[in-house]
């Protein structure tokens, strides 16, 4: 009798697996660091062929992955630098600003001190990119604009864009925006199947539900 319930029960659970995608279109394009802006005060503020920003202070190298940015800052003066990670943003290319996170602690935007010499590794993501089924993963930047039809998503596709990043760093009590300019180009709408986290969960408690009740009912016949 049990063997009769499950395979009928897990045949309908990977039915229910099945249906917890969702179709969306996308546009993405290739992206590079085109211009760091910078307040006035900032002597000699250079960006290097190799991507690399320079000023008498400081370098930063910023590096766009399909998530979000490598980080790489060096403080070159004597006085500790404190990036302010809750006053930091990033700008996606329909001119939507977000809140961003550090993957170092990715839960707690507080500040981060780099003391005078020393070096900051980490990686910077939108806050709202941040995958919430709970797995380590987050979402990929072109996600965050996704279309139900591809002729909505052509219509919304730029044929040049830009994205930033705003680093707001601290040097004794005073805070700099420094602004980092991707400039996109080569934009292409494609079809994804995203996962439809409610459909996902509901599916989940239903097959849990199920495959429990296909124990209990044999159990239940089987005392009569």
């Amino acid at each position: 009798m049990r063997k009769s319930l499950t395979l009928p029960v897990l045949l309908l659970v990977l039915l229910l697996a099945t249906g917890c995608t969702t179709t969306r279109w996308v546009n993405t394009g290739g992206y590079w660091l085109e211009s760091v802006d910078t307040p006035d005060h900032i002597a000699n503020p250079f960006l290097t062929e190799k991507g690399v920003y320079v000023d008498d202070s400081l370098t930063v190298k910023l590096e766009m992955w399909d998530d979000g940015f490598d980080i790489h800052i060096k403080n070159l003066g004597k006085e500790p630098l404190l990036v302010r990670w809750e006053d930091c943003r990033y700008t996606d290319e329909m001119g939507t600003t977000h809140k961003v996170m550090h993957m170092k602690n990715r839960y707690l935007l507080f500040g981060a001190t780099v003391k005078g010499g020393a070096v900051l590794d980490d990686f910077l993501a939108p806050a709202d990119a941040q995958d919430s089924s709970g797995y380590d993963e987050l979402t990929p930047l072109w996600r965050i604009h996704s279309y139900k039809s591809q002729a909505e998503a052509e219509a919304a596709r730029p044929d040049s864009s830009s994205v930033s990043v705003t680093l707001a760093l601290q040097r004794a009590g005073v805070t700099d925006d420094y602004i980092f300019t991707f400039a996109g180009e080569d934009y292409q709408t494609s079809k994804v199947e995203f996962l439809d986290e409610e459909k996902a969960l509901n599916a989940y408690n239903i097959s849990l539900m199920l495959l429990l009740l296909s124990y209990i009912i044999p159990a239940l016949i089987l005392s009569l």
